[in-house]
């Protein structure tokens, strides 16, 4: 049947089995890593580092997200048969070839590994830089990954009864279903068993395909734009929101969608965008105090085309550090006394809050704040 899952198994060496998702796994992987060394120059790293970064990133995503999809089903892993048949039960436990990994255990790992490499490498990056280099390879991982799902006819939603929905995109032929639990067994095998052999369930994996495909476009334009040289680690807030966001709703038609997975995600997307909005205006505010600091210290002040933002935001920032014990002060990066600057004093340049629309033709043009 069209888009109905497949036989999960590729082909066989000997008795080996390869199976699509640790194909299509790999395959995603390496996307990333050709996409990572094409772009490690734009944040000051080599080829070779990019491919260690991804020797610390890979192997505890992966470690971490089979730790996690193992310990948020103790039934299935943990249950009497572990403990009498230690090594079939450990077997089963490790079996990630079979499929069953957890994005969000996987994004802890890839955060702890990026870690490591920052402070093996602190001297040419950030950890905000290797987090944003890392973000589109993570986006493209997870919609090629999630081709797995596919294959092995996992992750799959609700089923669907409306016959003018009972086809692709909407949602995906399950004859065959994989890591079914037993809070939902009854709900897919009454389905399949109504349907005669095999039954319409909702394409959730697709959807998330889709989802991330939006977030990915997103973020390579962003990173292309090179607004991450101005806002290091964005795509990294951005990614947390945006896809704890698409997994709140996609998670609740999911069959298997675990609560604890809804409910966090329903608590990270709200503050991801919290801490986005202000990351963006604060770092907007350092970067204007940083500017006329430089310029005041150079005498190169007079002259100067300011805004008023950046007036504003000096003087509201000086009342704030001016007290050298205000944590803030670190933010600013303020390491000397506090520079005072009489705006009255001083005769600068306005561009207009209309800049957008009339820069062009004022750029040659002063224009004078009105005291």
């Amino acid at each position: 049947m069209l888009f109905s899952a497949v036989n999960p198994v590729a082909f066989e060496i000997g008795s080996l089995e390869v199976r699509w998702y640790g194909i299509v796994i790999v395959f995603g992987m390496i996307l990333g890593l050709l996409y990572a060394c094409r772009q490690a120059r734009v944040i000051n790293l080599e080829i070779d580092d990019a491919i260690e970064l991804f020797l610390w990133i890979v192997p505890l995503a992966v470690v971490c997200a089979r730790l996690l999809y193992v310990f948020v089903r103790p039934d299935e892993y943990f249950a009497k048969e572990l403990w009498t048949n230690f090594f079939e039960g450990f077997k089963n436990m490790i079996a990630v070839w079979e499929g069953g990994l957890t994005i969000i255990g996987g994004i802890l790992g890839g955060i702890v590994g990026g870690i490591f490499f920052t402070i093996r490498h602190r001297k040419q990056v950030n950890f905000g830089n290797v987090a944003d280099i890392v973000i589109v390879p993570l986006f493209t991982g997870q919609i090629v990954g999630r081709l797995g799902n596919f294959f092995n006819q996992e992750a799959f939603g609700i089923p669907i009864d409306n016959p003018h929905l009972q086809s692709f995109p909407f949602a995906v032929y399950i004859d065959n279903p994989s890591g079914v639990g037993d809070a939902y067994h009854d709900v897919v095998y009454d389905a399949i068993a109504k349907g005669g052999g095999g039954y319409w369930f909702a394409a959730t994996f697709f959807y998330e395909m889709v989802w991330n495909s939006i977030g990915v476009l997103f973020c390579y334009l962003v990173w292309k734009k090179g607004s991450t040289k101005k806002y290091p680690g964005l795509l990294l807030i951005f990614y947390l929101f945006w896809y704890a966001l698409g997994r709140a709703w996609i998670d609740s038609i999911r069959v298997d969608g675990l609560p604890v997975t809804q409910i966090a995600c329903g608590i990270v997307a709200p503050l991801a965008l919290a801490a986005m909005v202000g990351y963006v205006l604060l770092r907007n505010s350092q970067l204007s105090y940083r500017r006329i600091r430089a310029l005041k210290e150079a005498n190169e002040l007079d002259g100067a085309q300011l805004t008023e933002f950046d007036v504003k935001n000096y003087v509201r920032v000086g009342k704030i550090v001016k007290n050298e014990k205000n944590p803030l002060r670190i933010f600013y990066g303020i390491k000397k006394p506090y520079i005072d600057v009489n705006f009255d004093e001083v005769e600068y340049y306005h561009v207009p809050k209309d800049y957008k629309k009339i820069f062009k033709n004022a750029k040659n043009e002063e224009y004078v704040l009105a005291k």
